[in-house]
């Protein structure tokens, strides 16, 4: 029996992908619809596993809402590296929109659909990419932050939402955000008791007026992962509000790449929100089911 009659253990998802980066968290991007089932999830969680799989922090799948209209709005359905349906993730996003124009579905100028809404992408000639977000963010409320020793962080923290839920607390005076134990800090601040869903974990440092560096624990992945677009608007967000800097606000991530995020403060909301980075193509690759006798 052949691999295209034999039963495939990746389920309905296709055996091409892309791997991309951006600003380190990567992806693994099919260009296709996909109706997920156990079968697609177990798959999913199976892939993104580094180690034993390709390795991810989540999988995009990117279609033309109208197959053949480049000027047509794509749609990005993302899912996180645990086989949870994420509803936004900025850059993720970033790598959808590049990977349409790539493969010609769209255009440089396009409209990204996602979970949280109409998400406008400019894809650069350099092959970065600058996303306006959907919605206004607001700066959120101050919630304690779960520093059990009280040495590390401050001791408010900030819960806010950028298409998904975020807390952002803030490293004292004095310690390095480079050697701050996000094994224990970061689980304890995803599952914030303020937060009922919980929440990515955010752990910044003000390196200057306007630049930050910010560590982020992920939901969904379970782990810190080397960038986090949304926690990079949620921090420079707060970070605006709290300190009177004004954006544009540059990000340094844990990979070294840096995001930049600009809007306009409005009262306690931030409007007009963009996010600029990279979105890199890795590699492209093909899946290959495990090798072993044919049932035929």
């Amino acid at each position: 029996m052949t691999r295209e009659t034999r039963p495939s253990p990746f389920g309905s998802l296709p055996y091409a992908f892309t791997k991309m980066s951006g600003a380190g968290n990567d992806f693994l991007v099919f260009g296709a619809r996909v109706e997920r089932g156990p079968l697609e999830t177990e798959a999913i969680r199976r892939l993104c596993r580094r180690g034993t799989g390709v390795g991810a922090d989540g999988v995009l799948f990117v279609f033309a809402e109208h197959p053949g209209d480049p000027s047509s709005r794509i749609v990005a359905d993302y899912v996180n590296a645990d086989g949870s349906v994420g509803r936004f993730c900025g850059n993720g996003t970033r790598c959808a929109a590049r990977f349409a124009v790539l493969r010609g579905l769209a255009r440089p100028s396009l409209v990204v659909a996602t979970g949280w809404g109409a998400v406008g992408a400019t894809v650069q000639g350099d092959g970065s990419v600058a996303l306006a977000l959907p919605e206004p963010v607001a700066v959120g409320r101050a919630v304690p932050s779960l520093d059990a020793a009280g040495e590390t962080l401050e001791r408010d923290a900030f819960a806010l939402a950028v298409g998904v839920p975020h807390v952002v607390s803030y490293v004292k005076a004095g310690v390095d955000l480079d050697v701050l134990d996000l094994s224990i800090l970061g689980p304890l601040h995803r599952r914030h008791p303020a937060m009922r869903e919980g929440a990515n974990a955010n752990f910044v440092k003000v390196l200057s007026p306007s630049r930050l560096a910010v560590r982020t624990w992920e939901r969904g992945v379970e782990a810190e992962t080397l960038a986090c677009g949304s926690g990079a608007v949620a921090s420079a967000v707060v970070t605006s509000f709290l300190t009177g800097a004004s954006p544009p606000i540059s990000v340094a991530t844990r990979s070294g790449e840096t995001l930049e995020v600009s809007f306009v403060r409005d009262g306690e909301v931030a409007r007009d929100v963009t996010l600029t980075g990279d979105a890199r193509v890795v590699f492209e690759g093909t899946l290959e089911e495990k090798p072993g006798p044919s049932p035929c």
